[in-house]
């Protein structure tokens, strides 16, 4: 996975994380960021945190006016692997849907930033293991966030 993520974020790069920390492991996008936060200075210049919650498509020109190289969605996807699994997907798959609890709006807004920015799109999808109302974040994705929180900042301190 790593050379995966090196070979994606590279230029100026939105990370935005999708979902809704009160159900679960769908709150596991809206967690990376909160995550990054910590550890990626405000001031970066290259790197922008989006934590979009349920609704992206409330974060579309913010995206844009950054002239993004790179947009990467981080939300949990159904992929029916064992919980914490993850897997990239392109633009052309995520406008396909059916990877996410969020696939009207996701497929609205990677339609939006194709037409409106030259950047590449990517979904990072998280296998949630949970995602009921009221539950916090399981064990095993908790643990796939941190990891994948230092795998990022590994591959941004390359890039």
């Amino acid at each position: 996975m790593e050379n995966e993520l090196l070979d994606k974020l590279s230029g100026k790069i939105v990370i935005v994380g999708i979902g809704n920390p009160l159900r679960g492991d769908d709150g596991a996008g809206p967690a990376l960021i909160r995550e990054l936060k910590t550890r990626i200075p405000k001031d970066h210049s290259e790197i922008t945190l989006i934590d979009a919650g349920e609704v992206p498509e409330n974060y579309l020109v913010r995206i844009t006016e950054k002239k993004p190289d790179v947009v990467l969605l981080i939300d949990s996807a159904d992929m029916k692997q064992p919980p914490g699994a993850t897997k990239f997907f392109d633009a052309g798959e995520i406008q396909q849907g059916g990877l996410s609890t969020h696939n009207a709006s996701l497929k609205m807004c990677v339609d939006f930033l194709k037409s409106e920015t030259d950047a590449r799109l990517f979904l990072l999808g998280i296998q949630p293991e949970r995602i009921n109302l009221g539950e916090n974040l399981s064990e095993i994705v908790l643990l796939k966030i941190r990891l994948l929180a230092d795998l990022i900042i590994r591959c941004l301190n390359h890039a």
